[in-house]
């Protein structure tokens, strides 16, 4: 098997043995012709969606990010002869895209984008596979993502290194990856630019063991750099986090935020001031739960884990939005072998007690992907396949969190939907994700207008075309992590 390639939308995060924890995979299928049933069906509160990417391509992972008045999209295009990093943006909110750009090649097939928008730059880090190894590339636009800069190398290219993830704060711009070395074993790699990602200092390893590091995430505010991932190069799997006080000049010693018997994987985490919050997946209690920690400190320490999930079932996935000293977590929860759902809890106290886990989605099919926002309303979409082929959802909270109105179908073209995508900013939603259209997979778009999700789903129900996906029984397989 080749290291660090990807089948589509499943990275194969080779990390964390799971035992019995059962999750829908979803797996994108090609030739499905469209019902024209599905065609103009508007869903309440959103724009018709629209193709930011060309027809015909073979379009994967789509990356959103919004600044102001503008929408970026990144993605991957893995057609035959059109392989590329590709760029669109709006500067009309989304309600119209230009033509996508092709950010260029570092000498190989790309895969795994990542982009981010700030003060009208917008910086695109990807992994490039070429000669049996894979480097990290990196692209830069100073004038709100019109044109790029030449494509660079960020990592050693004598390694094979992969998963990138990039932060920015000032004129600093932070890229942290993973690298393998011999075998298996893969450290945690981190490169700093100082003016502006022009060019970048050489690599620092983070870990440096001869375990497996998992794939790490980042966020930097003034001079901090939070870097947080799963390691087993102690004894089973923890979740680490290490932080720099000098704008990722140097980093201090990782600190053990799970620490306990069983393996933890899957984190995410939020920072807000000098608090420090995490969220994982655990299966100390002898199936996956979701795990949730606080740090007060900066990151130094970290209190006692709080089980979120409290379930019998299997739950994992986590992702979290703070407000305030309001916590928000979405998990996806295992009922059957064929049913999943998405389950929400919230904290008031900033993440000391939790309510009880409220089912959002609460279907008969297979539910996934979860992505949850705050700005004044709480937001949580998803995909789920009980229309027969997978579609995007959002709810909408308008009190807190403590109920939910009736989910909204915003992508029911009959093509299958995946891998969605969520921004807040000013009380408009902005959704991308990865739908098949004619054939081909293209990177769609749509943004709230009225956003009234009391009226319900419009979609009808009705199984027009083939179940594109595949639910996936794995005991002894590799932990599936998003992203």
């Amino acid at each position: 098997m080749i290291f660090f390639k990807q089948n589509y939308l499943i990275m194969l995060d080779k990390v964390l043995c799971v035992r019995k924890f059962v999750l829908a995979i979803l797996i994108l299928s090609f030739g499905v012709p469209l019902s024209s049933a599905f065609a103009d069906s508007t869903p309440v509160g959103f724009t018709n969606a629209i193709s930011a990417s060309s027809p015909g391509g073979n379009s994967t992972i789509p990356q959103l990010a919004v600044s102001g008045n503008n929408v970026y999209l990144g993605w991957i295009n893995n057609a035959a002869g059109r392989f590329g990093a590709m760029f669109a943006k709006s500067d009309d909110g989304g309600s119209t895209f230009g033509k996508e750009t092709d950010l260029g090649t570092i000498g190989g097939a790309p895969d795994n984008i990542r982009i981010l928008g700030s003060q009208g730059n917008v910086y695109v880090a990807w992994q490039s596979y070429s000669a049996n190894k894979s480097s990290i590339a990196f692209a830069k636009s100073s004038d709100n993502g019109t044109t790029f800069s030449s494509p660079i190398k960020v990592s050693d290219p004598s390694k094979d290194s992969a998963f990138p993830q990039v932060a920015t704060y000032g004129n600093n711009v932070y890229v942290v990856w993973l690298e393998r070395t011999t075998g298996d074993v893969t450290n945690v790699l981190f490169a700093k630019s100082s003016d502006g990602g022009a060019t970048f200092g050489s690599p620092i390893a983070i870990t440096d063991h001869n375990g497996t590091s998992g794939i790490p995430k980042i966020y930097a505010n003034q001079n901090h750099v939070y870097l947080m991932w799963e390691d087993n190069g102690a004894k089973n799997f923890d979740v680490f986090l290490d932080v720099s006080s000098d704008s990722g000049n140097t980093f201090g010693t990782p600190v053990n935020i799970s620490n306990n018997a069983g393996d933890s994987g899957a984190p995410q985490m939020a920072i807000d001031g000098n608090n420090v919050y995490a969220v994982w997946m655990d299966d100390t209690s002898g199936n996956f739960d979701v795990l949730f920690s606080k740090s007060t400190d900066g990151g130094q320490t970290f209190a006692k884990p709080v089980n979120v999930s409290g379930d019998t079932q299997e739950s994992g996935y986590a992702q979290l939005a703070v407000s305030g000293n309001n916590v928000y977590l979405v998990w996806t929860n295992a009922v059957t072998d064929k049913n999943y759902d998405i389950f929400f809890a919230k904290s008031t106290d900033g993440g000391q007690t939790f309510s009880q886990p409220l089912n959002i989605s609460n279907s008969p099919g297979a539910s996934g992907w979860p992505q949850v926002a705050v700005d004044g309303n709480v937001y949580v979409s998803w995909v789920d396949n009980t229309p027969g082929n997978f579609n995007v959802y959002i709810a909408k909270s308008t009190d807190g969190g403590t109920s939910f109105e009736s989910p909204v179908d915003v992508d029911s073209n009959g093509g299958g939907s995946w891998y969605n995508q969520m921004a807040v900013s000013s009380n408009t939603v902005y959704l991308s994700w990865l739908g098949g259209v004619n054939g081909s997979s293209n990177i769609m778009f749509s943004k709230s207008t009225t956003f009234v999700p009391e009226f319900g789903p419009v979609a009808p129900l009705i199984l027009l075309v083939s179940v594109l996906s595949i639910v996936m029984v794995s005991k002894i397989s590799a932990l599936k992590t998003q992203v």
